[in-house]
């Protein structure tokens, strides 16, 4: 007597396949995305006599403006409320360090807590007055400057 064979036997559990698959699927994107860093990324945030620092990295995007203000909502395209902004300078002068780069604040604050973004600018050919290059803004740090720290 010849046996028949089944040729769905292996496979009698889909779903238990699928749900292995989903997982390893999801594992490849959580390991992926948590590689990659959104640029530009605020990396440490300090007060020195008043001024914020910042040390940040931006990848190949146009240095752009750090802003300061005193609640961390932002709007839409990622960059603080307007009504909550007390500093907003361009970067002008950053300092180059190992993996990314240094700036500091012209103007000063007063004691009391601030939260810290920067952002970048993505150069590209066809950006025109009408249409310009996108601003990417950057994760928000919190910093804390002091009493006593304006030396006075």
């Amino acid at each position: 007597m010849v046996k028949k064979l089944n040729v769905l036997t292996p496979l009698k559990r889909p779903a238990l396949v699928g749900r292995t698959f989903a997982a390893a699927c999801g594992a490849v994107v959580v390991a992926t995305g948590a590689a990659a860093t959104p640029q530009p990324f605020l990396r440490s945030v300090g007060a020195s006599r008043g001024h914020v620092v910042a040390v940040f990295t931006r990848d190949d995007l146009a240095p752009g403006k750090i802003v300061v203000a005193v609640r961390p909502g932002t709007g839409r395209d990622g960059s603080f409320l307007r009504q909550n902004v007390r500093l907003k300078e361009p970067i002008a002068r950053e300092t180059p360090l190992r993996g990314g780069y240094r700036v500091r604040t012209r103007h000063t604050l007063r004691p009391g807590r601030y939260y810290v973004q920067v952002s970048g600018a993505v150069i590209g050919l066809d950006c025109t007055p009408v249409k310009p290059c996108p601003v990417r803004w950057s994760n928000i740090r919190r910093v804390a400057v002091r009493r006593g720290a304006l030396g006075r």
